[in-house]
């Protein structure tokens, strides 16, 4: 994408633009699903788009946290106040959760977020008792769970003078990664971002200051309290294949005229989300505020569908005699910015928020995915309108402004807890906007298979469903390989047929290059007709193991006699230099697990006759011992005619469950015989044309349905 730059109005000062490597910058994928909370109260919401926002509570009569909702949008007035429904629930009170800040929602509409101290006045909630805590928000129920709990040490020195609430560092924000199911935690206590897996396990950590990638055990000789200026992360957002951050390294109390608050970046595996160390790099220096020196820290960041990345500040103030931070108001903004020429650049987006000097960010921002008109910018701020206390309409809260640009005028106004009498200044907290109902995707990619190739010509190749879903008709692929390994075809592909906007076709990309194990990623460009690019996508796994065997054509079938045990069976290509005689099955997961060959000397082998070097044969196995959906894992070793082991691989299968019901259309009362009450019962329906005479579903009552009844009737059900 190319946009036209030129100067912030705002931003005079010197800016630095670092490499944004143009490789790692693609479109956006809006990944956060709305929550389908069960309460009537949600229930009463329209069916659009709904923000997440935190905000500072003094007491429980509001929620720290609040769901907001964004139907009618395009009907919505602008510049005033526009009162909206407001869902909370009884967990989300100041008393139960403390004061909160970050907000993400994962793809199956779960809410979380974590503990703060970013307010002049914090707490810790009775759920967990514990500073440092990520709550998990369940998606129908509302209920607030801890999540997570991360290391966070009282300040001594904030305790004495401040209380022992005040004193713990808490955490920064946090986003989920929808491709590898993680979430990522900054904590300002330690300045290291935190992988924590879907089960609310944590995985490991990037620690900024030392560029170490570690586990998430305390680090020896990390002092209390807060990560000094210049090591503390606060926001944190994933994007095509990097972890983005920002680097609290000065505010308006804490200058640093040698150094600007960052942001920065670090690659991450696509399928695990593992941060890779070495890749780290800055990406921008925070340009100055207007007329000062400094700026204030990056509290959060997002991505648009055209890849452009939008930050939020928010005003701080550092205490030179504690270390103390608190909140404050009026010099934060959103920029936004484009990777061109290997450079972050300014867009010529400008967003006024709140009135005045149009710089009242309070620390959130997000993106909508919807389309015009609703494409907006949705940021939290200070001052949206302010007239003085007791004299409205004071609005502090949401602002929703085109994601051209704009100011309060063309802006939708929401106040966070609907009193617009009063001023909630440095209440404000972060947010999180659902994406669109049905939001594209631009194209999934399905059914893969990986084989290698049967010629010793070291190639693999990838089949897969490619499903459009661009919003338009889709005629060519260009497919954009990385470095390290070749890809045929590659370049311009041209479909046979056109590709319709929500159909799929079958792709076969064949690779050469890498290592067994190595992750290769490509990108694959969608274009219509006229070779205009609809949208791209970057798609990774992981290089096979061609030297010893591969399992395809795999068949799962329950046995469906009461004892859990299935028949796996599949084809296997012998990739060994040897020619195969026997394979031996060893069972590793679960417990207690058997594989059956049925051979009457040993179960545990199978005979081929033989197999030579490129051969392919069938083999088919008994599997008992695991419960229906519980993967399955053994080891599968090649033998040579003197069972001497040529190689080994590792085979998984999850357990099928059996259908409870089978299909059998004869046996129309379900008790499970066919007889003449079947017969009787079916030709009543039939005649008079009910659901039951309908066998195949079609709306209609004719010869197909009595032939299919028919034929399942002399057949009998199984």
């Amino acid at each position: 994408m190319t946009m036209v730059r030129k100067s912030f109005a705002l931003t005079l000062t010197c800016v630095s633009w670092l490499s944004c490597a143009h490789a790692d910058v693609g479109p956006g994928e809006c990944d956060g699903t709305r929550p389908s909370f069960e309460s009537a109260d949600y229930q009463a919401f329209g069916g659009g788009q709904v923000a997440v926002g935190t905000q500072w509570r003094q007491d429980d009569i509001d929620g720290v946290i609040n769901v907001y909702d964004l139907t009618g949008q395009s009907t919505a007035p602008l510049g005033v106040v526009w009162p909206v429904l407001v869902y909370t629930h009884p967990d989300w009170l100041r008393s139960r959760m403390g004061q909160l800040f970050g907000v993400a929602l994962d793809d199956q509409g779960n809410i979380y977020t974590n503990q703060t101290a970013v307010y002049l006045q914090d707490g810790i909630g009775s759920i967990g008792g514990q500073p440092g805590q990520v709550y998990k928000i369940n998606s129908v129920t509302g209920a607030a769970t801890v999540f997570v709990t991360l290391p966070n040490a009282s300040d001594p020195i904030i305790a004495s003078a401040y209380g022992i609430d005040e004193s713990y560092p808490q955490l920064g924000n946090l986003c989920f990664d929808v491709g590898s199911q993680m979430l990522y935690v900054t904590n300002f206590e330690d300045g290291r971002i935190y992988r924590i897996d879907a089960a609310g396990n944590c995985r490991s950590t990037w620690d900024h200051a030392t560029r170490i990638v570690a586990d998430c055990t305390t680090e020896p000789g990390d002092d209390v309290g807060a990560a000094p200026l210049g090591e503390r992360v606060w926001a944190v957002q994933n994007f095509n294949g990097r972890v983005y951050y920002s680097v609290w390294v000065e505010d308006q109390m804490a200058t640093n005229a040698a150094a600007a608050n960052e942001i920065w970046s670090i690659a991450q595996n696509p399928i695990t989300g593992e941060f890779i160390p070495g890749s780290e790099r800055l990406e921008i220096s925070v340009p100055g505020y207007a007329g000062q020196s400094y700026s204030n820290p990056v509290a959060d960041i997002a991505f648009s569908a055209q890849g452009l990345m939008l930050i939020a500040e928010r005003s701080m103030t550092t205490a030179s005699s504690t270390g103390r931070f608190d909140t404050d108001a009026h010099q934060s903004r959103i920029l936004e910015f484009v990777c061109e020429n290997d450079q972050w650049l300014p867009t010529i987006h400008m967003f006024g928020i709140g009135v005045f000097s149009q710089t009242n960010a309070a620390g959130g921002c997000d993106y909508s995915y919807a389309a015009s008109p609703d494409d907006r910018v949705w940021v939290t701020a200070d001052a949206i309108d302010y007239h003085g206390h007791g004299n409205p309409p004071n609005i502090y809260g949401i602002q929703g402004v085109p994601q051209t640009g704009g100011n309060t005028t063309n802006s939708i106004l929401i106040d966070m807890d609907a009193d617009i009498i009063f001023v909630d200044k440095t209440w404000i907290g972060s947010i999180e906007v659902s994406c669109p109902e049905g939001a594209p995707r631009c194209a999934t990619i399905t059914d893969e298979e990986i084989l290698c190739e049967l010629d010793d010509s070291g190639n693999y190749t990838i089949n897969f469903t490619l499903t459009n879903n661009s919003g338009q008709d889709v005629k060519h692929l260009l497919v954009l390989p990385g470095s390290g390994y070749t890809v045929v075809p590659t370049g311009l592909v041209t479909l046979p047929n056109l590709l319709l906007d929500g159909a799929s076709t079958q792709i076969s990309l064949t690779f050469n290059g890498g290592q067994a194990g190595d992750i290769i990623c490509f990108t694959l460009s969608l274009n219509t007709v006229d070779f205009e690019e609809c949208c791209a996508i970057e798609y990774c796994f992981v290089v096979p193991e061609c030297d010893c065997a591969q399992v395809y054509n795999v068949v799962v079938e329950p046995l469906c006699d009461g004892t859990n045990c299935f028949t796996y069976t599949f084809d296997v290509d012998n990739l060994s230099g040897d020619t195969v005689f026997y394979s031996y099955f060893s069972p590793l997961t679960p417990a207690g697990v058997t594989v059956d060959t049925g051979n009457p000397l040993d179960p545990s082998r199978w005979d081929y006759a033989p197999l030579p070097h490129l051969g392919t044969g069938t083999v088919s196995v008994t599997i008992c011992g695991a419960m229906p959906g519980e993967e399955v894992c053994f080891l599968m070793t090649m033998h040579n005619e003197s069972l001497e082991e040529c190689c080994s691989i590792k085979v998984t299968v999850i357990a099928p469950e059996c259908d409870p019901t089978p299909n059998c259309p004869a046996d129309c009362n379900g008790d499970g015989v066919i007889n003449f009450f079947d017969l009787s019962w079916f030709l009543t329906e039939y005649n008079n044309q009910l659901p039951g005479g309908d066998i195949n579903g079609d709306g209609n009552y004719n010869f197909f349905d009595l032939s299919l009844f028919l034929m399942s009737y002399n057949q009998g059900c199984p």
